[in-house]
C-alpha cells in the first residue's frame, strides 16, 4: 500500500475520519489499491499520516461495512477481491433497449405538440408581467394563515374549500357563471385540468373537436389519451360551428373569450349555435376562459357556461395568466353529475396543489387583493397593448389584428415573408415571437407572429420591434 496519494487536509470542515474513508475508497475503486493488497496497520498509518488511532479505526470499520476491506485476525487488513469478480462480469455488451408503456409512447409523441416556453424574453406570449407580481402582499397572506395540523395533512383532492368558495364568488360576479364551491375543482395548472377531464370523460377513439389554429398543449393531452382529434376552422368570429356538420363528438374544446392564438372573440350567434350542437348530440363543451380577466373594451361577453341551459358545459380558468405560472393553480367548474367521478380520478392521480399555496391564494382573494391587482394590471396591459400596436403600425411593415382583450395580438406579415423564418431569426436575436402558421393543424394558414405584449415594458418593446423590422 502506498500512502503518497492520500491527502488529509486538517483545515477542511470535513472530519478527518471521513477524509481518510473517502481517500481509501477512491484508491480502491480506481485500482491504485489492488484486490488482496495488504493495508497498512493503524500503527503504520499513524506514523505516516499523523492521525489518531480512533480516526483510522473509524475509517477501516466504515470501509469493512461497505465491503471494500476485509480483516483477517492475527494477519492484517486487506482490499476485498470483489473488484476482480466485478471486472469479470463487466464484459462489453449491447445496451438493452428501454421498453415503456404505450401510454408513455403516446405522451412522447404528444410532446411535439406541446409548447411551454420558459425564457423571459420580449413578446413571449401567454405570461403576465412577473416583475409586477404583488410578492410582498402574497407573502403576508402566507404569514397570516393559522398553520395548524390540518394544513400538513393530505390536501382535499377537489381543492381547499375556502379557495373554491372565493373562485365561485368571483365567477358569479365577473363572468355570469352561477356555481357553488362544490362544483369547483382546483388543479395543478391548466394542463392538470385538461388531463383530469380527458382521463374522466374520454375513451380511446372517441372524437374531440379542437380549434384550428389552436392551443397545442391541449391537443397533446387529447392525443395522449388516444382521442380522435378533428379540427374546425377559426375566423374573425371564432370557431366555425357550421363546420361541425352532423358530426357527433364526445367533447369540443373552445376559447371563446379570446381565441388562442388568433385573438378572435366568439360571436353571440356562434355561441348559441355551439350550445345547440352540444344539446343535439349530447356532447361536452370545454370552455377555456384562460385570460378573460383582461378585456379592454369594458363590454366582455358572458361566458358560455352562463348562457347554457343544460349541464354540458365545463368552465376552465387559471391563475397562471393573471398572477404567475409558478403557482400551478387552475380550476374547472363542472356539473354535479361529474363531481364524484372527477374526485375519484383526482384522488388516484394525486396531482393537485398543496394546501399552503391554496390557503394563501384564498386569503389573497378574501382580502380584496386579487381584485385590485387585476384592475391595476388591466390598465397596465391595455397601455402596453396600445403602445406596442401603435409602434408596429407606425412603420407599415405589419398589419395588427387586435381584439382588445387578453395578453397577445397578431402581427400579420407581408405576402412572401415566411413567419416561420422570421420567428427563427427573432429567436436568434433574443425575441420570442411564435409563428402563427405553426398553430395550424391543416387547411389554409395565416402568416403572422403571435405578440405577447403583457410582460414586455414599452421601452423594451420599442427596441424589440425595431429588431423585428430589420428581420422582415
Amino acid at each position: 500500500m502506498k500512502v503518497s496519494g492520500i491527502a488529509i487536509h486538517r483545515t477542511s470542515s470535513v472530519a478527518l475520519n471521513r477524509q481518510l474513508t473517502s481517500a481509501l475508497r477512491e484508491a480502491i475503486r480506481s485500482g491504485a489499491m489492488e484486490p488482496g493488497e495488504r493495508v497498512f496497520s493503524t500503527r503504520e498509518l499513524r506514523t505516516h499520516l499523523g492521525l489518531s488511532r480512533n480516526t483510522i479505526v473509524d475509517a477501516f470499520e466504515q470501509l469493512q461495512a461497505e465491503g471494500y476491506l476485509v480483516t483477517v485476525r492475527g494477519i492484517g487488513t486487506f482490499v476485498a477481491d470483489f473488484q476482480r469478480q466485478r471486472s469479470a462480469q463487466r464484459k462489453p455488451s449491447a445496451v438493452p433497449s428501454v421498453r415503456t408503456s404505450r401510454s408513455a409512447e403516446r405522451s412522447l409523441k404528444a410532446c411535439g405538440l406541446a409548447r411551454n416556453l420558459h425564457e423571459t424574453k420580449p413578446f413571449r406570449p401567454g405570461v403576465p408581467a412577473l416583475d409586477l407580481f404583488p410578492a410582498a402582499q402574497f407573502k403576508r397572506c402566507f404569514k397570516s394563515e393559522d398553520w395548524n395540523a390540518d394544513f400538513w395533512d393530505y390536501p382535499d383532492p377537489q381543492g381547499y374549500e375556502p379557495l373554491r368558495r372565493e373562485i365561485a364568488r368571483r365567477l358569479r360576479q365577473t363572468r355570469g357563471v352561477e356555481c357553488s364551491a362544490d362544483q369547483v375543482f382546483v388543479t395543478s395548472g391548466a394542463q392538470g385540468a385538461f388531463w383530469l377531464l380527458a382521463q374522466t370523460l374520454l375513451n380511446a377513439g372517441e372524437t374531440v373537436i379542437v380549434e384550428d389554429p389552436g392551443y397545442p398543449s391541449v391537443r397533446a393531452t387529447f392525443a395522449a389519451h388516444r382521442a380522435k382529434i378533428v379540427s374546425a376552422p377559426v375566423d374573425e368570429a371564432g370557431i366555425d360551428v357550421s363546420a361541425f356538420g352532423r358530426r357527433a363528438a364526445k367533447l369540443a374544446y373552445v376559447t371563446p373569450s379570446h381565441q388562442y392564438p388568433t385573438g378572435a372573440v366568439l360571436s353571440l350567434e356562434r355561441r348559441f349555435a355551439l350550445l345547440e350542437w352540444s344539446q343535439r348530440y349530447g356532447s361536452w363543451i370545454l370552455e377555456d376562459d384562460y385570460d378573460s380577466e383582461f378585456n379592454y373594451t369594458g363590454r366582455p361577453q358572458q361566458a358560455l357556461y352562463g348562457l347554457s341551459q343544460t349541464a354540458r358545459v365545463i368552465y376552465a380558468g387559471t391563475f397562471s395568466k393573471v398572477l404567475a405560472p409558478s403557482l400551478r393553480v387552475s380550476y374547472i367548474v363542472v356539473p354535479h353529475s361529474l363531481r364524484e367521478s372527477l374526485r375519484a380520478v383526482q384522488l388516484v392521480s394525486g396531482s393537485y396543489p398543496g394546501t399552503p399555496v391554496q390557503a394563501a391564494l384564498a386569503r389573497f382573494m378574501q382580502a380584496g387583493l386579487f381584485g385590485r391587482h387585476v384592475t391595476k394590471m388591466r390598465k397596465i396591459y391595455d397601455e402596453r397593448r396600445r403602445i406596442a400596436a401603435s409602434e408596429f403600425c407606425r412603420h407599415g411593415t405589419f398589419t395588427i389584428h387586435d381584439s382588445r382583450a387578453g395578453l397577445h395580438f397578431i402581427a400579420e406579415l407581408p405576402r412572401g415573408v415566411s413567419d416561420a423564418h422570421v420567428s427563427r431569426c427573432a429567436a436568434e436575436a433574443g425575441l420570442i415571437v411564435p409563428a402563427l402558421s405553426s398553430y395550424y393543424y391543416g387547411g389554409a394558414r395565416r402568416n403572422g407572429l403571435v405578440i405577447g405584449y403583457a410582460a414586455t415594458a414599452p421601452v423594451r418593446a420599442r427596441r424589440a420591434i425595431a429588431v423585428l423590422r430589420g428581420l422582415v
